[in-house]
């Protein structure tokens, strides 16, 4: 799952162009060659590979502050496409590692996403092996809860359908909403609606986890 780290802005040497995906939409696809990177300004985007079997794996939900494609692939090994309304700071790859080879303060922060990002496709795959169902949507609620900040209401906004969690945590369309509703009806989240909760007993989703109580105190993430 991916981290909506606060990345710095790029160098003023790093002419970017603004582009708008409406929802639905790719960013770019599996095996492109052309391509530059994105960074996203706000909305969220699913980043997601098709297996040899035509299976869709999601890898990532990326948002505001975060690179897309940030790979030294010849072709992009993923897709990425907009949940919502996306806008992104768009750059080529040559300008792109021209700022990087010329640049050591930009090169040491894009070093330092790669690194995350690493440790978090590490992560996805330790929760993929050694996780039951319950324990992976636990998981992913936290996840939510940590990085997309609460409305007004003090609800946090479910971004992503069922068939999108499910694709990411390797689960099927029912066993993640059974265990949705299980937690809502345990009174461990309060769900009104489908789009949308609030933790009501975040030790116990901790426990689940397999993380500890001092996320409690951990500031809400973005807005997206």
């Amino acid at each position: 799952m991916a981290r909506f780290a606060a990345v710095p802005e790029a160098h003023a040497s790093l002419a970017s162009a603004r582009q708008v995906y409406a929802p639905g939409t790719h960013l770019f696809h599996q095996g492109d060659i052309e391509r530059g990177i994105h960074k996203i300004v706000s909305g969220t985007v699913t980043v997601y590979r098709v297996t040899a079997d035509g299976h869709r794996q999601i890898e990532a939900f990326s948002g505001p502050g975060e690179y897309v494609s940030l790979c030294l692939c010849a072709t992009s090994p993923t897709s990425a496409e907009a949940l919502s309304r996306v806008e992104t700071n768009y750059v080529s790859r040559e300008a792109f590692e021209r700022c990087l080879l010329q640049d050591a303060q930009f090169r040491q922060t894009v070093f330092r996403e790669i690194d995350k990002a690493s440790a978090d496709a590490r992560r996805q795959a330790t929760l993929l092996a050694c996780r039951c169902a319950k324990e992976r949507v636990a998981d992913f609620v936290l996840f939510l809860d940590s990085r997309f900040a609460p409305k007004a209401d003090g609800y946090t906004p479910i971004r992503m359908s069922r068939c999108d969690i499910a694709d990411h945590l390797g689960l099927t369309i029912e066993t993640v909403s059974r265990m949705l509703n299980q937690f809502k009806q345990n009174g461990v989240i309060d769900m009104p609606r489908a789009d949308r909760f609030r933790l009501r007993n975040r030790q116990y989703l901790n426990r689940l986890a397999g993380q500890n109580d001092e996320a409690d105190s951990r500031p809400h993430g973005l807005a997206l």
